[in-house]
């Protein structure tokens, strides 16, 4: 479904899923990145589809990479950082007159990287997973894409 949708986009986007590197995530995820931006969740602003596989939610999030900042600034920096950084791109992102959500998400993980993802987090949409629509999941991202588009641009 993320690759029949980003190739539907009028940009080049880059779509990625873990389900965890040495053994399973905490927090599994769906990605989209503009290459020009960023190739991976470390750095840079993408769209994300994280499970919440502990309470069983799906939330679609327009998010700060969170891995660089922790490593570069340590936990307790990196979440301001990251705070900061969202706050920034969330009052851009408002002035586009979307329904997303500008309140923190949970993740559903005491892990490092799960809570730097929650402190990364601009605008979300959280459903429940055994009730989730495909349709509205779809519609949501497509909208979320839109506002990345906006927000990063065109190649350069």
């Amino acid at each position: 479904m993320g690759r029949d949708l980003a190739g539907q986009r009028p940009e080049n986007l880059m779509v990625r899923a873990s389900v965890g590197t040495q053994g399973w995530a905490s927090v599994p995820w769906l990605a989209f990145f503009a290459p020009h931006v960023t190739r991976s969740m470390r750095h840079g602003l993408y769209v994300v589809i994280f499970i919440n596989a502990h309470d069983e939610h799906i939330t679609l999030s327009l998010q700060h990479g969170a891995g660089a900042a922790l490593t570069q600034l340590g936990p307790e920096q990196g979440h301001l950082h990251l705070r900061h950084m969202a706050g920034a791109t969330r009052k851009m992102a408002n002035k586009s007159g979307h329904d997303f959500s500008n309140d923190p998400i949970t993740l559903g993980s005491k892990s490092a990287l799960p809570a730097g993802y929650e402190a990364g987090c601009a605008l979300s949409r959280t459903w429940d997973a055994a009730t989730i629509s495909p349709s509205a999941l779809q519609a949501d991202l497509t909208a979320m894409l839109d506002i990345y588009h906006q927000l990063t641009g065109p190649l350069p």
